[in-house]
């Protein structure tokens, strides 16, 4: 194994589980050696992955690329914009979620005129400990521009 793969590894080892900030409020999520099941592990970087979307990039102060390009505009926008999405939400989960390895984004494209949402399909390794499971998530842009990832 690659030494900067054991890194990532151990890392997402240490990370498997919820957020510090999620294991503060409720303890019983810090429980030493706890293991962390594949679907407690999606459920937490599900979370993550929705903060991150809902987090327009610049916007924080101690990451300025932390987030994804401004959507304000996207839903009635040219192509070059939808792959400006896909670009940074590539970007964004790659650097900022370590639990997602192999990050693949893609458009799903609709049919003209049925449908004013964009979506785009995200399917990575989970990483959860020693264990890598395959993932999918959905993320869906509306005509509100509201971010929505499931």
């Amino acid at each position: 194994m690659h030494h900067t793969e054991r890194a990532r590894t151990g890392y997402a080892h240490f990370v498997a589980g919820h957020s510090l900030l999620r294991r503060i409020r409720e303890p019983a999520l810090a429980a030493p050696r706890r293991v962390v099941s594949d679907d407690e592990a999606k459920a937490a970087v599900l979370d993550h992955l929705q903060a991150m979307f809902l987090t327009r990039a610049g916007s924080a102060p101690s990451a300025s690329d932390y987030g994804i390009v401004s959507v304000t505009d996207i839903v009635h926008s040219c192509p070059d914009a939808i792959d400006d999405v896909l670009k940074s939400i590539r970007h964004t989960i790659k650097k900022y979620e370590p639990r997602l390895l192999n990050v693949s984004v893609v458009h799903l494209p609709t049919e003209a005129g049925r449908d004013l949402t964009i979506r785009f399909e995200i399917t990575a390794d989970l990483l959860n400990g020693a264990r890598r499971a395959r993932v999918k998530f959905e993320t869906i842009i509306d005509s509100a521009r509201n971010v929505r990832v499931q």
